[in-house]
């Protein structure tokens, strides 16, 4: 057994190749990629028994830890109820040499029913939905394919989650993923999130734009500022913002909370995720694909490839420089060490590769500069502050 990363390894299941939403914004079937409607609509009970074995030669290979399975589309319930309790069941059943199984799920919610609910319980499937935040906000991207708007079906799935309890105690505790709009005050959105819908954890993603693709990046910045100071005022200890909790324990000197697709991820992070189709068919960063970069080709199949082959891929290899590789533009930058250049998606453009900072660069240097600032009023010192992004040593 080689006794090297990865110790955490996340997965990301297509168990849906097909969605019953049309989210304008999605980078599976909206972003110019065909992937997802060559592939099988549902993943099948072969590709699963597969992923399974891949799982069980991967803990022969590499000390793991963790195994971490997404269960992505598309949309995933869309998967019929029998081959998900089918799914869960075979994961659970796996021999892992001694590694934790989570098993997670991300939703629209629009088709949870007692049943799902059910499922989700029984195998400890942990559930996140994705809603925007207000119906104004949420139905600028997130509608269905007539046009209809998502959010009363969403916020009915998410008070099923909420109310189903056991012993007076919640059975899942399901957090919240939205996107931002350039259009949408980042203040509305906590106190939606928050106040209206009561969940205490969920978090913000940025766009999947890059240089091809642009976006308004300034008033992506000031939306994630408000954010920020709302969940300070809030002074909620159970209240978790990951995008804000995440930067905020790097800047404070907690460098090994690493969120991957969040957090800067490096060689030494000893995590690794990449995408596994409907067919079994292994990819990298799953947002790639909306690059048409040689980089999103297929690895292999779970059916045959082993942990070791995706090591060596020139993929993952590829994949691997891209993060580890501060672009030339950033190299006097104060919060360098920790966007270390931006996700690679947002360092996209057909011309110039990933080579580029990210375009938030300007959004990221503001909400940085924010959580910087909220943390010296919390008490860490500038010293401190300098010391733990590294540049102690600047002329």
């Amino acid at each position: 057994m080689k006794d090297k990363q990865p110790k955490h390894l996340e997965i990301i299941l297509k168990v849906s190749e097909r969605c019953n939403l049309n989210c304008s914004y999605c980078y599976v079937f909206n972003m110019g990629s065909d992937l997802a409607l060559n592939s099988a609509p549902v993943i099948s009970r072969a590709t699963i028994n597969s992923l399974k074995n891949f799982l069980e030669r991967s803990v022969r290979e590499y000390s793991i830890d963790v195994i971490q399975i997404d269960l992505h589309g598309g949309e995933p319930l869309m998967l019929k109820k029998e081959r998900m309790a089918v799914l869960c069941a075979l994961i659970r059943e796996g021999d892992y040499n001694g590694a934790s199984v989570q098993i997670g799920i991300q939703t629209n919610a629009t088709l949870i029913d007692e049943e799902w609910i059910e499922i989700f319980s029984r195998y400890h499937v942990s559930v996140s939905i994705s809603i925007d935040g207000p119906k104004h906000v949420n139905d600028i991207h997130r509608l269905d394919h007539q046009g209809r708007s998502s959010y009363e079906k969403t916020l009915r799935g998410y008070k099923l989650l909420s109310t189903r309890s056991t012993d007076g105690k919640k059975e899942i505790n399901a957090p919240v993923l939205s996107v931002l709009t350039p259009k949408a005050n980042g203040s509305e959105l906590f106190s939606h999130l928050y106040d209206v819908m009561g969940c205490r954890n969920f978090d913000f993603l940025l766009p999947d734009c890059n240089y091809d693709n642009p976006i308004d990046t300034a008033a992506i910045g000031r939306s994630l500022i408000e954010i920020c100071d709302k969940w300070y005022a809030q002074n909620d200890p159970d209240c978790v913002v990951r995008i804000v909790n995440a930067h905020m324990a790097h800047l404070a000197g907690n460098k090994k909370n690493v969120v991957l697709g969040v957090t800067n991820v490096n060689k030494n992070a000893l995590a690794l995720a990449f995408t596994v189709t409907s067919q079994g068919e292994i990819y990298v960063d799953d947002t790639l694909r909306s690059t048409h970069s040689d980089i999103f080709t297929s690895i292999g199949n779970i059916t045959h490839t082993s942990l070791e082959e995706i090591f060596a891929s020139r993929q993952l290899i590829a994949l691997n420089i891209i993060q580890d590789t501060i672009p030339r533009e950033c190299s006097e930058c104060v919060w360098r060490n920790i966007c270390a250049g931006g996700r690679p998606i947002n360092r996209y453009s057909s011309i110039d590769g990933f080579t580029g900072k990210t375009i938030y660069c300007d959004a990221m240097k503001m909400f940085l500069g924010r959580c910087a600032s909220i943390l010296n009023e919390m008490g860490v010192s500038i010293e401190e502050l300098v010391i733990n992004l590294g540049i102690e040593n600047d002329k």
